[in-house]
């Protein structure tokens, strides 16, 4: 009858560590709800690639991609669930431009620069958050991967066509996306509470928005650039 009720006072320890665990990730495991809204997109004029790069290029010069801003969430303690891995990114250079133009990744992940043109590129970025420098390399030639293993902006160039630029948001957070290019954007599955909604548009420019997510159910925000 001892064993028996130690047994039961073990068992009791059990299930209460078991349902404070749960409690602790409630928040991560809940359906959650849902984020929309529309970014009002600064314009964001091209950078002329200059007569000399026209020279050099055996093919047109194609426009970039059409402007996007990153948005995401943060909270107020700066804690996230741990990331997820990743399959990996790539940001190509092709027509002598990079593709995408931005884009944001969680902390941690690996991204790959393959060159889909004709000619020479040099991909690097003095950026603090990364600083790398792949050197001049041609179509098809393998680099060595970038990892992106501390939140921030990178910003990315071509040493051979200055024209050419790239930023990718490193996050820590896992609640982010692009929005489309009329500035419309959605973020889905997010755990209910209070946030801070941030904008980073393309111009540099970084907006905040208080947002509460109610859990299976949509709100709706609206994000103007001063």
């Amino acid at each position: 009858m001892l064993l028996r009720k130690r047994g039961f006072k073990v068992l009791v320890r059990a299930s209460v560590v078991t349902c404070a665990v749960c409690l602790l990730c409630s928040r991560y495991l809940a359906h959650g709800g849902t984020l929309e809204g529309t970014v009002q997109l600064d314009d964001v004029p091209p950078v002329p690639p200059g007569a000399q790069y026209r020279a050099r290029t055996r093919s047109p010069i194609l426009q970039p991609d059409a402007a996007r801003a990153v948005v995401w969430l943060e909270t107020a303690d700066g804690k996230y669930p741990a990331a997820a891995t990743s399959a990996g990114v790539q940001v190509a250079q092709q027509g002598y431009q990079f593709r995408p133009g931005i884009l944001a990744v969680q902390v941690g992940t690996e991204a790959r620069f393959p060159n889909q043109d004709q000619e020479f590129h040099s991909v690097f970025s003095y950026s603090q958050t990364k600083r790398f420098d792949l050197g001049r390399y041609r179509m098809g030639e393998e680099t060595p991967p970038v990892v992106f293993d501390k939140a921030g902006v990178v910003k990315i160039y071509c040493e051979i066509r200055k024209h050419m630029r790239s930023i990718v948001l490193v996050l820590e957070s896992p609640w982010f996306g692009l929005t489309d290019t009329d500035g419309k954007f959605e973020l889905k599955n997010i755990p209910p509470g209070s946030y801070i909604l941030k904008t980073y548009l393309p111009t540099d420019k970084t907006l905040e928005n208080p947002v509460t997510v109610t859990d299976a159910a949509t709100t709706v925000v609206g994000v103007g650039a001063p």
